[in-house]
């Protein structure tokens, strides 16, 4: 049986190839998976810190709150219902959305925001729902860090509850930032990796596949030169 060296190499070539392709393939999926979690981290701690700092923010400007004639009150005894500076710091110093709300029965209406709506009005005087994905986490007085939909933009949120000196929830503090903000920066990160990675996948699957055929060529002709060898001896041997 003759057997055309040439064409082995390219069969194990393409074998090659196409496993060292498939194989870095996954190695991308898995990348792109690791940005999506790194971004969820980056989102989570931005909320977890910022929602620390805008409750200093309130210390510092309202001192200590407590709940009033439907409302919160400062340290002063004053509302702090329609005040917006602390609202507006946050969105100039931190860069994100925030609001100050009151209990009112079993619900949270918005007292103070920086949000605005399509009419260019402050979101105020509208109500959290009992519906709420934090809902259920900060009417039990704890914080709530997650995605949710605001006047139906998607945002990664924290809602921290605000509590008397008797531990109960009088209102609710949020922070959040749009994940599109972050979306679009990953996005744009990723189009440009995609052609950096997939250009090196190519580069590498070519060199391993050329390597692999010749490796491969190189043991499958020395296994049929032995097997010619003895062939050709034995035919010597019925000769004589």
């Amino acid at each position: 049986m003759k057997i055309n060296k040439t064409k082995l190499i390219a069969y194990c070539g393409m074998i090659a190839l196409l496993a060292s392709m498939i194989v870095g393939l996954l190695g991308f999926s898995n990348s792109t998976k690791n940005i999506n979690d790194i971004k969820n981290q980056l989102l989570k701690k931005h909320v977890e810190n910022n929602i620390n700092l805008t409750m200093k923010y309130i210390n510092n400007s309202y001192g200590t709150l407590t709940q009033g004639d439907g409302t919160l009150l400062d340290s002063d005894g004053n509302s702090i219902e329609g005040r917006f500076g602390v609202v507006d710091s946050v969105l100039e110093d931190l860069g994100d959305k925030s609001t100050i709300f009151v209990k009112v029965k079993d619900d949270f209406k918005r007292i103070s925001t920086n949000i605005m709506s399509d009419e260019n009005e402050r979101a105020i005087d509208t109500f959290l729902g009992t519906d709420h994905n934090a809902y259920q986490t900060v009417i039990n007085g704890e914080l709530y860090i997650g995605e949710a939909a605001i006047l139906g933009e998607s945002y990664y949120t924290a809602y921290q509850p605000i509590k008397d000196k008797n531990n109960n929830v009088i209102g609710l503090l949020f922070v959040g930032m749009p994940t599109k903000t972050l979306d679009d920066i990953v996005k744009s990160h990723d189009a440009e990796m995609s052609k950096i990675n997939i250009l090196i996948i190519v580069l590498r699957a070519i060199s391993l596949g050329s390597l692999i055929a010749l490796v491969g060529a190189s043991v499958v002709g020395t296994k049929f030169n032995i097997a010619k060898t003895h062939t050709s001896e034995e035919l010597a041997d019925m000769s004589e």
